[in-house]
């Protein structure tokens, strides 16, 4: 895949950018280079970095990535607790809206493509109120019997692109999914607050396997050791911190002797690989994303952008 400057149908300045693209692509340096560009403020569109307990595991911004760049929605969720789809669009659309709100442009930046599609495409899930019952509802089956396995199928079978990129490991959201799935909430839509304008961050596949074996490498050492100790002294359970990102459950098992550092990092570089090949998989069904090859120089990047924006303000 080529880096691919579109034109997108925009008849004024878009309220709202998106940067999107497979993990260890290079979104937060585009987001952050763009938001400087425009005087712009992020808004995180992944999951596992709404988690205000976690940092090192998720890759989550640090203040010298961010370069003064204001990025809201690094803090909306709890470690053990729920926060589902719905809960995020809600949060990210008050904290667009807060934005637009200073004359300011929001960038979404993040690769949980469910979410930014949910807030970007006005999805509804409001009529599907929760109903843990709801799972057990197929014939023959009790609550205690219906097992992740069998959910997991079900979700692939009714939203098989939707369970790529969703964390299946969750009990919780599994359950979530599968009961929106069944009543067909995600077809559901209201109509979009926002034009939008949506940037994808492409790598070429040998460039992306080595950063990704390489941010492994990094990952899984002390910095995520002493995160996972610390929280498993703060009262999180190993169990827990092992479902909740990729490069925990290895770190723990790496901390408590159960596998060798080498062992670890591959693990996590497998994991990674299989999940940012479901990323892109979803991506290439998300209609009207601009390409950018993530991979160039910092100059030719420049020059991409300034001409997408400038396609973007005919």
């Amino acid at each position: 895949m080529s880096s691919t400057v579109g034109r997108p149908r925009l008849g004024v300045r878009p309220r709202v950018l998106a940067v999107m693209g497979p993990t260890a692509s290079g979104k937060t340096t585009l987001a952050v280079g763009l938001a400087q560009e425009l005087g712009a403020e992020l808004v995180n569109g992944d999951s596992r970095q709404a988690i205000a307990e976690l940092a090192i595991g998720v890759c989550k911004p640090t203040p010298g990535e961010l370069k003064g760049v204001a990025c809201h929605g690094l803090d909306w969720a709890h470690l053990g607790g729920s926060f589902s789809v719905a809960e995020y669009r809600l949060l990210a659309s008050s904290a667009v809206e807060e934005v637009a709100g200073r004359g300011r442009t929001a960038i979404v930046v993040g690769g949980t493509g469910l979410y930014i599609r949910a807030l970007l495409a006005g999805f509804d899930f409001g009529a599907v109120a929760p109903n843990p019952e709801r799972v057990a509802s197929r014939p023959g089956l009790t609550r205690e019997r219906v097992g992740a396995a069998a959910l997991r199928a079900e979700l692939q079978q009714l939203h098989s692109s939707g369970a790529a990129t969703l964390d299946l490991q969750n009990p919780r959201r599994l359950a979530r999914a599968v009961e929106l799935a069944r009543a067909g909430a995600r077809a559901g839509r209201r109509a979009p607050r926002w034009r939008a304008l949506k940037l994808g961050c492409w790598v070429s596949p040998p460039v992306l396997r080595s950063r990704i074996e390489q941010r492994s490498a990094r990952l899984v050492g002390e910095p995520l050791r002493e995160e996972v100790e610390r929280l498993l002294a703060a009262g999180y359970s190993a169990e827990l911190l092992s479902r909740s990102a990729i490069g925990y459950a290895e770190v723990v098992d790496w901390a408590r002797g159960a596998c060798e550092w080498d062992e670890a990092v591959e693990r996590v570089v497998v994991r990674t690989r299989r999940y940012a090949k479901a990323q892109m998989t979803w991506l290439r069904s998300e209609p009207d994303l601009v390409w950018i090859d993530a991979g160039a120089g910092s100059a030719e990047i420049a020059t991409l952008i300034r001409a997408v924006l400038a396609a973007a303000n005919p």
